[in-house]
């Protein structure tokens, strides 16, 4: 099977992320290879595709130090991205022979191929938590699967050749100073670096760049020569930027509730999940989920779709979701944990309708 490597310097969000999605769209439509984009960002902020930039973000600091603020299409948490990171995007064709078909098992299958790349280095990484790639239970990768689009996998990714964790908490929106204190702390003991892990080395980007080329052919046996666009999809890619990423609309989008929405949130395995509505007779009249959690957009709208108008009753929710396989849909999310939310914000309803 042909393949191809397209190798970038630094590039705007608007322009990284049109490439890769161009490059997803074309390995969807059968009319390009399985391809590798390799390349670094200039200072920016990406949100997941789920996330609302205002409620994630301070978009004032984000401003003032002139880092641009996009939206990736896959899910997960924000990502603050700078020019010592590598930034990486791989397109396969979903019936790929050794490609799993899970997101668990997609991400495992994209770690695998990290660590063999920093095992070149004398470093040993492996798969830990919702989405990241460890060294010494901290996370140098954090990972990141799209299989929205029929016919593709889609693996977005940034590894950490150096970090600015101290910039990164001044733009996040923390409440308060004591956080900001003690989310540096925080961030310190569960973060590592490239440089950190091997100070006296003074590796540099290409090298890293070109380790987690040859452990890609390594593994899949491909050769990942290097190419280009082809002159349709840098068209495309023009086109996805005026219309998504240069977009104002896509970038700052909110699903946010309503006013008169109740909400309820959690911290789960498969990260932040956020659950708004409102009622009506014992019944959900209308309803959001939000957070930093990883699924299709399909399958959100459709969790969505099936639960208006079901009965808030636990047993009338368990049953309507059961039936239509809703413990799916959400990676890491189990079926009594959204349960649990629906119920904990009509409780929170109820109260609003007291008021």
């Amino acid at each position: 099977m042909n393949s191809r490597l397209i190798l970038n310097g630094a590039l705007s969000s608007a322009e990284g992320l049109a490439i890769d999605e161009t490059i997803c769209e074309s390995a969807a439509q059968g009319v390009a290879p399985p391809t590798l984009h390799l390349y670094h960002y200039k200072p920016c902020v990406i949100i997941g595709r789920y996330q609302n930039a205002a409620a994630s973000l301070r978009l004032d600091r984000c401003e003032m130090r002139g880092i641009e603020v996009n939206r990736r299409i896959t899910g997960g948490g924000t990502v603050f991205m700078t020019p010592d990171q590598m930034a990486f995007g791989l397109a396969l064709p979903s019936n790929f022979p050794s490609l799993p078909k899970s997101i668990q098992g997609s991400f495992e299958f994209l770690a695998a191929i990290f660590a063999r790349a920093l095992s070149e280095f004398g470093l040993q990484a492996e798969f830990m938590g919702k989405n990241d790639l460890a060294v010494g239970g901290k996370k140098i990768a954090g990972l990141a699967i799209s299989q929205d689009m029929d016919g593709v996998t889609f693996f977005h990714s940034s590894l950490l050749l150096d970090f600015d964790i101290e910039t990164m908490l001044d733009i996040l929106n923390l409440p308060t100073q004591r956080m900001l204190d003690r989310g540096i702390s925080c961030f310190g003991d569960r973060m590592t670096t490239i440089r950190r892990e091997l100070p006296k080395r003074g590796i540099a980007l290409s090298q890293l760049q070109e380790a987690v080329a040859r452990a890609l052919r390594l593994s899949l046996g491909m050769d990942f020569l290097q190419g280009d666009l082809t002159e349709r999809e840098k068209e495309r890619m023009a086109h996805l930027r005026r219309e998504r990423y240069d977009n104002d609309e896509w970038i700052y989008r909110t699903r946010a509730p309503k006013r008169r929405m109740a909400s309820a949130e959690r911290k789960t395995p498969g990260g932040l999940l956020q659950v708004h509505l409102c009622a009506a007779g014992g019944a959900i009249e209308c309803i959001l989920v939000t957070g930093d959690y990883f699924s299709r957009t399909r399958d959100i709208a459709r969790l969505e779709s099936l639960l208006k108008w079901t009965s808030l009753d636990r047993a009338s929710l368990e049953g309507r979701l059961a039936e239509s396989g809703a413990d799916r849909f959400i990676h890491q999310v189990d079926l009594p944990v959204i349960l649990d939310l629906i119920q904990d914000a009509a409780k929170n309803a109820n109260g609003l309708a007291d008021l």
